[in-house]
């Protein structure tokens, strides 16, 4: 028989009861579980929570723009129909002269693109930098829809969703840790052209995910309920968010239960 008082104990997982995740369709692309000392549940119901979610937001959109443009501007990339079609026009030694070390090249017949080498050629990617998107007309599947959302207890309580448009590249490899591609400097000279390319889209970028954590702890840890906006006027009629959740759905275009956050887009 065996003795259960002699059976090592399993520790069970723990999570904080607090977490924000990131989401594109059902794939999270960055989950975080935080403390939250003097968590005051009147933030729930507050105009300013609503409002430091959608700064999280911003800060994100903002960061993939930039990180965008770093992408595009540092490499600028050559256009060219076909592998031939490239081939032959470095064929000219003159058009060679005008190359950078790390200047990409984009040929729309291969699946996939270039970059110009430490040998004075083109060398073949693991990936390519825009598919066309950022050069044709933009259509639905170009889209892609984001929904940054704060929990608590594992139940979304505000959420924002919005669409971004950012090359290929950037979507796939979304850090906001901003900790790949880190490189210590005397080793940028070891690097291929990925490991480069990642080098330069986070050189001198912050961390964002302990600034969100920070953000969403100091609006849910008001030490005064007066401090939060839980009314709103709207001409003559007064709403309060504690009235009940049909209330809340009115006055912020929440979903059924009252408390998940929607963009006016979703609504549709």
């Amino acid at each position: 028989m065996i003795d259960l008082r002699k059976q090592p104990i399993q520790a069970k997982d723990y999570k904080e009861r607090f977490e924000f995740k990131l989401t594109v369709g059902d794939n999270i692309i960055c989950q975080r579980y935080f403390k939250i000392n003097n968590f005051n549940w009147d933030s729930l119901y507050s105009s300013e929570l609503t409002d430091t979610i959608n700064n999280c937001v911003n800060i994100i959109d903002n960061e993939l723009k930039s990180k965008t443009i770093d992408y595009l501007e540092i490499f600028a990339p050559m256009y060219f129909n076909s592998v031939d079609e490239m081939n032959s026009y470095f064929e000219n030694k003159r058009n060679c002269e005008r190359m950078h070390i790390g200047h990409g090249i984009v040929v729309k017949g291969s699946q996939f693109d270039y970059a110009w080498g430490k040998d004075g050629m083109p060398h073949m990617l693991s990936f390519k930098f825009d598919d066309g998107e950022l050069n044709s007309e933009l259509t639905d599947d170009d889209r892609v829809t984001y929904k940054f959302a704060f929990l608590v207890d594992g139940r979304e309580v505000c959420t924002r969703i919005w669409e971004g448009v950012y090359p290929r590249y950037i979507r796939n490899s979304i850090d906001l840790s901003n900790k790949k591609g880190r490189q210590d400097i005397e080793d940028i000279s070891r690097l291929n052209f990925e490991q480069y390319l990642d080098y330069c889209i986070v050189k001198g970028r912050n961390d964002l995910v302990w600034g969100l954590i920070r953000d969403i702890c100091t609006v849910c840890s008001y030490k005064d309920s007066n401090d939060y906006t839980l009314k709103e006027v709207y001409g003559d009629k007064v709403y309060s968010n504690k009235q009940s959740f049909s209330e809340l759905c009115k006055l912020y275009g929440l979903s059924y239960d009252g408390m998940t956050k929607l963009s006016k887009k979703s609504k549709r």
